[in-house]
């Protein structure tokens, strides 16, 4: 959806920040496994007190591992390939659909009129889209071979 306000282009994206910074996060460690928090923030030009954030989150959604001092750093949990976008889009934000009106045993329109073509479209598409989503895996979007955790070089200090 793009809109123009007061001459200015407005875009809304799918993903919220916080998925979009994971993702991008993941991506980056595979390549500088160890990295500190500071430095994944400086490199890929994000704010440093939200990586943090997003860096937790996605320690305890259980995909990186997280260690304080000189030995210390950020390092993957689970393998690339073990990851889809979807893995990582719910494990920071919870399950994802098109619309909260998906939620409703019955709609506000299905009680007034006994159906909804509209939640029936919200829920194919919530499907199509989820779909798509956990079809991606993580390792297909990184640079270099896929490796293990275990096997990766730490970050140049």
């Amino acid at each position: 959806m793009v809109s123009i306000v007061d001459g200015h282009q407005m875009l809304r994206t799918l993903l919220k920040r916080e998925e979009s910074y994971a993702i991008h996060a993941l991506l980056y460690l595979n390549e500088f496994p160890g990295a500190p928090a500071s430095q994944i923030a400086a490199d890929l030009k994000l704010p440093a007190a939200f990586t943090a954030k997003v860096l937790r989150r996605l320690a305890e959604a259980g995909f990186v591992d997280s260690r304080s001092g000189r030995t210390g750093g950020v390092r993957l949990a689970k393998r690339l390939a073990d990851l889809s976008l979807l893995d990582v889009i719910e494990g920071m934000s919870g399950s994802f659909i098109i619309d909260t009106c998906q939620t409703e045993l019955q709609c506000a329109t299905t009680q007034r009129k006994g159906y909804c073509q509209l939640n029936a479209t919200w829920l194919a598409l919530s499907l199509h889209f989820r779909e798509a989503l956990s079809s991606v895996r993580l390792d297909t979007l990184a640079d270099g071979p896929a490796e293990t955790p275990a096997t990766r070089e730490p970050h140049p200090a």
